[in-house]
């Protein structure tokens, strides 16, 4: 847990990457190979992979990108109450190790999601999934947490 202090509220952010659980509803799922086909797009997408896609750094480089770029008082300048956030960005690591397709899961407001997604497009590429060691597109959640308090 990274903890971030701003005035007059104190901002948490809590940071995990996690595969991807849920789908776009016009993809074509294959059970047996846990790929899933945007369509009309051919190009496969993984929800599971053999080797996940990697942040450059790994998770402790992921979690210094993200305190360095995120802005944490956003939720505080738009006026959010007291309360926690739990802000969920899904997106696809592109087997070119670009990030595409990314869509708030969550609609909390207050500027939280526009900045999260901000935040990942500014990200440098990343090391891509691997399946059948072959670099793949797959799907990733990036959850942050804001706990807004007095």
């Amino acid at each position: 847990m990274i903890t971030i202090k701003t005035n007059p509220f104190l901002i948490i952010l809590s940071l995990c990457i996690l595969n991807c659980g849920s789908l776009h509803a016009q993809a074509i799922k294959d059970s047996v190979n846990n790929v899933t086909t945007q369509t009309p797009d051919s190009e496969p997408v993984f929800e599971k992979v053999e080797v996940d896609a990697e942040f450059p750094g790994g998770m402790e480089g992921w979690k210094s990108f993200l305190i360095d770029k995120l802005r944490p008082n956003v939720p505080v300048r738009h006026g959010a109450p007291i309360g926690t956030y739990k802000v969920i960005i899904r997106f696809i690591v592109g087997k070119d190790g670009s990030l595409r397709n990314l869509q708030a899961e969550t609609n909390f407001g207050y500027g939280m999601e526009e900045e999260c997604i901000r935040v990942l497009k500014k990200s440098p590429k990343w090391q891509p999934a691997l399946q059948n060691g072959q670099q793949v597109n797959a799907y990733k959640r990036q959850p942050i947490t804001f706990m807004v308090s007095k």
